[in-house]
C-alpha cells in the first residue's frame, strides 16, 4: 500500500518513501543503502545486500556499529518459505563472574533499569567488553543464505575504508557526548581528538572537515574478506585484541574469541494482523504485539487517546515482565516461551483498563503457567565460526524474489567501550552493561552467557510471500519505533513512511515518554489516566524515539517499498 487513510501530524522527520521492482535497501547512511543496491545489481540477494550494507556501516558509522560489536538478523526466504534468525549477540567472557562489578546501592539507575556500578566499569573501558559476534553472525548468514562470493560482498566496505572518513556533524556530536572518557584513553583520543579537540565537521560554508585515516580498518577488512571469521577471531587481529584488552586489566581472551558461535534459529512464527512474523528472539516484542493483538486495533484511531494509552500499557507490561523473568535459557530456567505465548498475553491484556493506567511501576506478571515448549525454536547445528573458510545502527533489504533481511547491529554505546585496538581500526563493544550486575538475577552475569536483547528485528510474510521487514536503533526506544511502525502499517493501512513518522509513546513500566507532536490535550488526558507523562521532541542529537528503517511489498501492485526516519540519519535506495 502506498497511501494512508489516516492523517499524520506534520513531521520534521518525513522523507518520501521509494518504490522499486528489483530491490530496496534502507540503512543509517546513504552509502550503506547504495552498497546494498550495488550488490543486488551484481547478482546478490537480500542477504548479500544486507551484509554489504552492514559492513559499510561499520566503516561510515564508527560511533554506532562495528566489527567489534554484535547484532540480530531476521530473514524471510520466500522460495523456501522460511523465517530464520541469526543471533550473533555478545557473550560474557569465560573469566566473567556475577560479582565482577561492585553495585552502587541507592544510586541512579542505568537506562536498562538496574543500578550503576563503581567507576561505571561495565559502561566503558576494558572490563566492559563482551565477546563480539558481528563478523561471525554476518558470515554465517551469508554462508547459508547469500549468493555472491564473500569477498565480493565485502568489497564496498573495503573501498570505503581505503577512502577514509570525512567527519560529519553527527560524528562530532557523538564524540562530544563522550569526550571526558575519550580523553582518558590514549588509544582512542589520538584518533578522535586531533590536536586534543573534537574534529571539525563538513558543512556547507567552509571547506571539508577533518578526514579520519581508516587504512588500518581497511587492512582488517581485507583479512576478513580473505579468511572469513578466522581473520577476526584468530591470528594477528585476535592477538592484537587480546593483547590490548588484557594489558589494561580486561578479561577478554583467545578462548573467548575462538569459541564464539552464532545461533541460527527457526523460531515458531507468531501471527499479527494477518502476517506471520519473527522478532529475531526479542521476547519483549512478542509479548507486546501479542497483547495488542487481543484488541480490535483497526478500530482504534492511531492519533487518539485510547491508542496512545494502549501502546504505552502494552509496552510497559512487556518490558517489566521480560526485565524480571528473561535470562539466557542456556544458563537459567527462564520462562521464555511463556513470555511470548498468546495465553500469557491474553492474561496481560485483561489487566488493561481504558479508565485508568496500571499502577506505576507496572507490577510484574508471572508467565510460568503459560510456558510452552512447543514455542521453543529449532536450532541449526552450530557451525564453527573460526578455522574455516547511541551506538547502534540498522539495515533492511528486500529483493525482487521476495526475500527479506533486517538487522539491528550495535556497539552498545557510542564507540562502544571506547577501546580502539591499535593497528586494526576496531572499536570494541561495551556490552557487559547489558547484564544485570546484581547476582542471582535472571539476567545476571555468567561465563559465556548472552544478556537480554530488547530490540525487535522483524521479518514477516503473508500468504507465503515476503511482506514486511523493519529494524531500528536507539536503545530500548527501538521497541517503540519498530512496533509503532508495524502496527501503523499492518493494522491501519498506513504507508511505510507514514507509519515510521507516526508520533510515538514509549514506556518501560514507569514514565510514559510522549512525542511533543501529539496534541497537548491528549498528553493531559494520558496524565489524567495515571501516566507519568514526559514530553520529548525528536531532534538531531537527541534521539528520543529511535531511528527506524522498513522495507515491504505492496500486496496490490507487487512494488517493493523502502522507508526510513528520521531523515537526517537514515537513507534508502532502490533498483
Amino acid at each position: 500500500m502506498t497511501g494512508s487513510s489516516v492523517p499524520i501530524p506534520t513531521s520534521k522527520t518525513a522523507r518520501p518513501q521509494i518504490t522499486a521492482q528489483r530491490g530496496v535497501v534502507a540503512g543509517g547512511d546513504q552509502r550503506e543503502a547504495d552498497a546494498g543496491v550495488r550488490i543486488m545489481q551484481e547478482g546478490g540477494n537480500a542477504v548479500d545486500a544486507l551484509v554489504a550494507a552492514a559492513f559499510v556501516g561499520y566503516v561510515v558509522e564508527p560511533d554506532s556499529c562495528g566489527i567489534g560489536g554484535y547484532g540480530r538478523l531476521a530473514i524471510y526466504l520466500e522460495e523456501q518459505q522460511e523465517l530464520v534468525t541469526v543471533d550473533h549477540y555478545v557473550r560474557a567472557p569465560l573469566a566473567a563472574t556475577d560479582t565482577m562489578f561492585k553495585v552502587i546501592d541507592g544510586g541512579d539507575r542505568l537506562y536498562y533499569g538496574w543500578p550503576q556500578v563503581v567507576d561505571r566499569a561495565n559502561e566503558w573501558g576494558y572490563r566492559s567488553i563482551a565477546v563480539p559476534g558481528a563478523v561471525a553472525g554476518l558470515y554465517e548468514a551469508h554462508r547459508q543464505f547469500g549468493q555472491l562470493a564473500w569477498e565480493r560482498v565485502l568489497t564496498p566496505a573495503i573501498e570505503a575504508a581505503e577512502a577514509g572518513l570525512e567527519v560529519t556533524w553527527d560524528l562530532v556530536l557523538s564524540i562530544s557526548g563522550r569526550i571526558r572518557e575519550i580523553r582518558s584513553l590514549p588509544c582512542v583520543a589520538e584518533f578522535l581528538l586531533p590536536g586534543g579537540e573534537p574534529p571539525r565537521h563538513r558543512n556547507g560554508f567552509n571547506q571539508g572537515g577533518h578526514h579520519l585515516d581508516l587504512s588500518d580498518l581497511a587492512r582488517t577488512l581485507r583479512r576478513i574478506a580473505s579468511e572469513g571469521p578466522t581473520g577476526f577471531y584468530d591470528g594477528p587481529v585476535a592477538d592484537a585484541i587480546v593483547t590490548e584488552v588484557q594489558s589494561h586489566g580486561g578479561i577478554l581472551s583467545h578462548d573467548d574469541l575462538t569459541s564464539y558461535r552464532p545461533k541460527v534459529m527457526r523460531e515458531k512464527a507468531q501471527r499479527f494482523a494477518g502476517v506471520d512474523y519473527i522478532t529475531a528472539w526479542d521476547q519483549v516484542g512478542y509479548e507486546a504485539l501479542n497483547i495488542l493483538d487481543q484488541f480490535d486495533l483497526p478500530n482504534f484511531d492511531p492519533n487518539g487517546l485510547p491508542f496512545r494509552h494502549l501502546m504505552a500499557e502494552a509496552l510497559g507490561a512487556a518490558f517489566v515482565d521480560n526485565m524480571f523473568w528473561y535470562g539466557d535459557p542456556e544458563y537459567v530456567d527462564s520462562p521464555v516461551s511463556g513470555l511470548s505465548s498468546q495465553a500469557f498475553a491474553a492474561e496481560r491484556a485483561g489487566s488493561i483498563s481504558f479508565e485508568r493506567a496500571m499502577n506505576r511501576p507496572i507490577p510484574v506478571a508471572d508467565p510460568r503457567p503459560h510456558d510452552d515448549e512447543s514455542l521453543d525454536p529449532d536450532f541449526d547445528p552450530q557451525v564453527p565460526s573460526v578455522g574455516g573458510t547511541h551506538g547502534t545502527s540498522q539495515m533492511a533489504a528486500m529483493d525482487g524474489a521476495g526475500n527479506i533481511a533486517t538487522l539491528c547491529t550495535s556497539l552498545s554505546s557510542a564507540f562502544g567501550s571506547l577501546v580502539r585496538v591499535p593497528g586494526t581500526g576496531i572499536f570494541l563493544n561495551n556490552s557487559m552493561q547489558n547484564f544485570d550486575p546484581r547476582p542471582g538475577r535472571a539476567n545476571a552475569i555468567a561465563p559465556g552467557k548472552m544478556p537480554i536483547f530488547a530490540a525487535p528485528t522483524i521479518a514477516a510474510a503473508q500468504n507465503g510471500k515476503g511482506r514486511f521487514g523493519a529494524a531500528g536503533s536507539g536503545g530500548y526506544r527501538i521497541e517503540t519505533a519498530v512496533l509503532h511502525t508495524t502496527v501503523g502499517h499492518l493494522t491501519h493501512g498506513m504507508s511505510l513512511q507514514d507509519a515510521i513518522d507516526l508520533p510515538r509513546v514509549h514506556c518501560q513500566g514507569r514514565e510514559t515518554v510522549v512525542d511533543s507532536r501529539i496534541p497537548e490535550a491528549i498528553r493531559h488526558e494520558l496524565a489524567a489516566l495515571g501516566h507519568q507523562v514526559v514530553d520529548a521532541e525528536e531532534t538531531p542529537g537527541a534521539l528520543n524515539f529511535a531511528r527506524v528503517v522498513a522495507v515491504g511489498r505492496d500486496p496490490q501492485t507487487g512494488e517493493l517499498i523502502a522507508s526510513s526516519g528520521p531523515f537526517w540519519s537514515t537513507a534508502v535506495a532502490g533498483w
